[in-house]
């Protein structure tokens, strides 16, 4: 089965920054704008899930600050990167816009919600939490983060962790997403976008949570929450936290899947995000 292969990178400057993105898709529509996981560039999406989302409505993928093929330097501020995000859209000429936002790239969809709300329509938070969530606790997790680059297949075996469960079926469907993604992959994120991001991702778990639920309960975006039931990267309990404070949001959790449960089921997430933005 072949898929579709990703366009080109367009590229925009803002401010000094010159950003690649790519856009596929539909024409007419409000767009969905992707933000990527830890470390990720915009390659880093599962192209059979892109490729049926993008069969019904406008997607914009791209690399923000420092990322991938975007200059400059990576901050180490969720709210920062919600900034560059902003600044990004409202430089395409963007004045209302859908969010998908994975890991990392949750927060900083959720940021973006909170501080530019009259330009998100709809927000979707994959594998992500609040600020001042829950922290994971597997053992392994902070030796698995910090890796430096090294071979493809230790790249696989990374993800294949971090992203899927340690089933056979789970580590199948893993390996299949990410050969798919591999596949289309040109160009890696830097060890200053993994240090910078891991100090963002630091500074949000370590928010006072209390302080933040009022920020969340002021979202008043219609909001999808969708995360896999052993999340080990981001726990799943925090999926439950922001629906449970977000007032307009709802909850689906995928069983048997991880962190990765949008490129373990490629076809069912694709379902429910085009379900949930055409309501």
């Amino acid at each position: 089965m072949t898929h579709f292969k990703l366009p080109e990178n367009n590229y925009l400057k803002v401010e000094g920054t010159e950003f690649a993105y790519k856009k596929l898709g539909e024409e007419e529509g409000i767009p969905l704008i992707f933000i990527i996981h830890f470390r990720g560039t915009m390659e880093n999406w599962d192209p059979l899930m892109l490729e049926n989302i993008a069969k019904e409505r406008p997607v914009i993928l791209f690399d923000n600050v420092g990322v991938g093929y975007t200059d400059g330097e990576t901050p180490d501020s969720i709210d920062t990167m919600a900034e560059d995000t902003y600044q990004f859209i409202n430089g395409l000429g963007y004045k209302k816009v859908d969010v998908l936002g994975f890991s990392i790239g949750g927060m900083v969809a959720q940021s973006l919600a909170i501080h530019h709300p009259d330009l998100v329509r709809k927000l979707i938070l994959s594998g992500t939490g609040p600020a001042g969530g829950i922290a994971p606790s597997h053992p392994r997790m902070e030796e698995m983060m910090y890796k430096a680059e090294g071979s493809k297949e230790d790249a696989i075996e990374t993800f294949l962790f971090l992203f899927y469960p340690e089933t056979e079926k789970g580590r199948e469907l893993g390996k299949q997403s990410l050969k798919r993604i591999f596949d289309q992959k040109t160009k890696d994120s830097t060890l200053q976008v993994r240090d910078a991001q891991l100090t963002a991702i630091a500074k949000w778990t370590n928010e006072d949570f209390n302080g933040y639920k009022e920020l969340l309960n002021k979202i008043s975006n219609p909001t999808l929450v969708i995360n896999g039931d052993n999340d080990i990267m981001v726990p799943t309990e925090n999926s439950f936290t922001l629906s449970q404070n977000i007032p307009d949001a709802q909850l689906i959790i995928y069983p048997n899947a991880g962190h990765g449960h949008l490129f373990q089921h490629p076809l069912r997430f694709a379902n429910h995000v085009n379900v949930f933005l055409d309501e």
